[in-house]
């Protein structure tokens, strides 16, 4: 998985990439989804701070947005709970439940 972390408007210091990466790389490890890559753009406007992520799924391509923060660890934080929620509910949609209810393994 390839992530990415690019900022508009401000320098971003290695402290706050690595965050971001460590973030993204933690939230997304656990899906059994095929993530080639992460996208994170860090948008500074009147000393607020937004957060948009992009992930390209083979299947379902994952797109998120924060809010405006004073603080870039809030915005990060938010964006990748959005985008790992997002995850979750494809994964579950995805699933048959059907199969679970018969004692079965679900295919997935």
């Amino acid at each position: 998985m390839d992530i990415t972390v690019s900022v508009r408007h401000f320098e971003l210091d290695n402290e706050v990439r690595d965050y971001a990466m460590k973030a993204a790389e933690n939230a997304f490890s656990e899906f059994r989804l095929r993530i080639s890559s992460v996208n994170i753009v860090l948008d500074l406007q009147r000393n607020l701070i937004t957060a948009h992520l992009d992930a390209a799924v083979k299947e379902h391509p994952v797109t998120a947005s924060s809010q405006a923060f004073d603080n870039v660890y809030k915005a990060i934080d938010e964006v990748v709970a959005k985008a790992e929620a997002q995850m979750r509910r494809y994964l579950d949609k995805k699933q048959d439940h059907r199969a679970s209810s018969r004692g079965e393994e679900p295919a997935i």
